[in-house]
């Protein structure tokens, strides 16, 4: 049972790789709506670097690692994914206290948890399974 929950596990980060790579793509090339879709407003060449750069590398190298770490079977490469999500989750926190929150505050928070909890699952069960077989 426990190697279908990897199965599944698996799966997950790798679907969530593939849409981190999709995102990337988009605030790459789709600069202006990509970023006023997530509510920012850039107007400057410098914000639309800053929104390529960062955002945009973000999402690129956290996709890369979940679909390799997805793949390859390998937890080890996790790691830095889970603390660019919890960093990003504690900037929301900090938000929600200094700025306040709405409705939509909360959405992409329990995205970020859900990422989160699934890659602490991962990093702890893909190394105690041996993968017997290579049944994965």
């Amino acid at each position: 049972m426990q190697n279908i929950f990897i199965l599944i596990s698996r799966g997950l980060l790798f679907a969530i790789g593939i849409l981190f790579i999709f995102i990337a793509f988009g605030l790459l090339f789709n600069t202006q709506e990509a970023a006023s879709g997530v509510g920012l407003n850039i107007s400057t060449i410098e914000g639309f670097a800053t929104v390529r750069a960062d955002i945009a590398g973000y999402f690129a190298v956290s996709g890369a690692l979940l679909l390799y770490s997805s793949f390859a079977r390998v937890a080890q490469y996790l790691w830095p994914v889970l603390l660019l999500i919890a960093a990003a989750f504690l900037g929301r926190i900090i938000t929600i206290f200094i700025n306040g929150y709405n409705e939509e505050s909360f959405i992409p928070m329990g995205v970020e948890l859900i990422i989160i909890i699934l890659i602490i699952y991962a990093q702890r069960n893909w190394r105690q399974s041996h993968f017997k077989n290579n049944s994965l």
